[in-house]
């Protein structure tokens, strides 16, 4: 069922069957509680409501808070200002009006319209000083007062709810919690993500837990319900994804995950989720793993609908269509060098003429040792030979630090194999190093499939695009048919971490489908050293406020 149909039968007629003895003692006629958008526009008549809410009335979610509002405005107009009596008409309008139509109720007034007239009033009042209007309105005001508790409570549900609006469609805040990014974002950098730059994606899972992503704080349950579950789709953008944008995108291979918590209270980690074990081992090996991984964590596999998967933020460095290579650490785009991003780093080996404390050149410049571990005053325990750093800042310390004999780009050499997607080293014998070549799908550009190419769109048809595939005889099957074609029915992008060497991005996991992406960061507006302001390696770094997150 559509989401226009769902949103018809669910939230016009539904909430509206019951009202039809009411609409009458109201002056309008029974029947028009039962004639769909009919109906919509008489309440607001009846209210006395502005008439633009019946356009608001269009927007999916966005109709949700306006008949909330239409529905509460309703009661006040036959005198019902209870919590409970608004409560109940939000969650159980077919069966709270047909009990309200039964009890000896009377139409009162519009009551929007009432009020608006008083806030108009009281405002004109105020200007004009005028105490004595003030209280004869306070004394005329035909809605009771509430109590502290109820205003307490009603605007911390309205505050919830608005912050909830913003953050699906406007605009959201991200923390960047790993070094993927650095050095154009770092760990510790608190980001706003612009939701409408590449349109504001509708909720496809509408169920769930206001302002928590995927998993609830503590208990480590999911946050959300598959009960309604929405189709993709996208309000009009203001520009597309461009290559080299930064980019926050739901992370496709969230799609399985291990759920819960671990024993110290935290996520399951990155190398312990569901994907990643099964890249482990051989092709031929991952059914066999996949039964024992669906036994072993029964009780934990969750399959995540697109909007509830982890965030990740990467640059989009191919965009549909293009050409991507990586060749002895360089990437190509299209068969040409890639735009030179500020603070790209890579891999350093380093060797020292003498004894130097790394962290004392981490605080002179943009590079990060390799982490060992914490010792037990909490203090960082780093590899002093293994950094991350850029060309440009390694050459300056070569030429500045005596201390520092030599920074070499630690590189995996062509033909020899590291965990990269497709994860089949015969077919396909990459590293993060020397990948590809390999073309980004794009939406209506017919692929070629065969034996040997179609490990690179397995997820892309099956899982992201929802079809039957198999394999078997030799040949391709989808939905039940020989395959030698697949048209792309969305675009893909091609995203990677400015941290070339230290990144799960595409070259990991491969495509990121339209429908996964979030927005578009816009800056920096809180940054913390190693995402902390407390211990020895804590604090605020005052220069990065309000610093842009394009890193062009």
């Amino acid at each position: 069922m559509s989401w226009l149909l769902y949103t018809i039968v669910g939230l016009y007629w539904i909430p509206f069957v019951g009202m039809y003895k009411l609409f009458e003692k109201a002056g309008e006629p029974s029947w028009a509680a039962l004639v769909p958008f009919y109906n919509a526009f008489v309440l607001v008549k009846i209210i006395g409501g502005p008439k633009w809410w019946l356009l608001a009335m269009l927007l999916p979610v966005v109709n949700l808070f306006i008949i909330a509002g239409m529905l509460i405005e309703f009661n006040k107009s036959f005198g019902q200002y209870k919590f409970a009596d608004n409560f109940a008409a939000i969650v159980l309008p077919y069966v709270y009006y047909p009990y309200l139509s039964s009890k000896k109720v009377e139409y009162v007034h519009q009551a929007w319209a009432v009020q608006d007239d008083i806030r108009k009033r009281f405002k004109a009042a105020v200007k004009a000083d005028s105490k004595s209007e003030m209280r004869r309105l306070e004394k005329e005001n035909p809605f009771p007062k509430k109590s502290k508790g109820r205003e307490w409570s009603e605007s911390i549900i309205f505050a919830v709810f608005a912050a909830h609006f913003i953050r699906l469609f406007l605009i959201e805040a991200y923390t960047i919690p790993t070094p993927s990014m650095e050095g154009s974002l770092l760990v510790g950098d608190f980001l706003f993500v612009s939701k409408v730059h590449y349109g504001s994606r509708m909720p496809m899972t509408p169920l769930a837990f206001p302002l928590i992503h995927n998993m609830l704080p503590f208990s480590g349950g999911e946050s959300y319900s598959n009960a309604v579950d929405w189709d993709y789709r996208r309000a009009p953008k203001i520009q597309n994804v461009e290559r080299y944008d930064p980019v926050v995108f739901n992370y496709p291979e969230d799609d399985t995950a291990v759920g819960g918590l671990e024993s110290d209270g935290q996520p399951f980690s990155y190398p312990m989720q569901y994907h990643n074990q099964l890249k482990r081992v051989a092709p031929n090996e991952r059914q066999a793993l996949r039964q024992k991984l669906k036994i072993n964590y029964a009780d934990r596999l969750v399959y995540r609908p697109v909007d509830k998967r982890t965030h990740y933020i990467k640059r989009c460095v191919g965009i549909p269509g293009d050409k991507i290579q990586v060749k002895e650490g360089v990437l190509y785009v299209n068969d040409k060098e890639s735009e030179v991003i500020d603070g790209v780093q890579y891999r350093y080996k380093l060797l020292f003429t003498e004894a130097m404390n790394p962290i004392a050149l981490e605080d002179k410049y943009p590079i990060t040792f390799e982490l060992k571990g914490y010792d037990g005053r909490g203090n960082r325990v780093v590899d002093r030979n293994i950094a991350y750093v850029s060309p440009a800042v390694a050459t300056e310390i070569v030429a500045k630090e005596s201390t520092v004999e030599s920074m070499t780009r630690d590189l995996l050499p062509k033909g020899v194999y590291r965990n990269a997607f497709p994860y089949n080293k015969k077919r396909f014998n990459w590293n993060i190093d020397n990948y590809g070549p390999i073309t980004i799908p794009k939406r209506g550009n017919t692929i070629d499939l065969s034996l040997d190419n179609i490990e690179l769109y397995t997820r892309l048809i099956a899982a992201y695009e929802g079809n039957k595939l198999e394999v078997k005889g030799g040949k391709i099957y989808i939905n039940g048919e020989v395959a030698t074609t697949y048209t792309p029915q969305l675009d893909y992008y091609w995203m990677m971490g400015d941290n070339r060497n230290n990144s799960a991005d595409s070259r990991a996991w491969g495509f990121v489908p339209e429908d996964h992406v979030v927005g578009k960061p816009l800056f920096v507006w809180l940054s913390l050293k190693n995402g902390s302001l407390r211990g020895p390696n804590g604090g605020v770094r005052w220069e990065r406020f309000f610093m842009g997150a394009s890193g062009r």
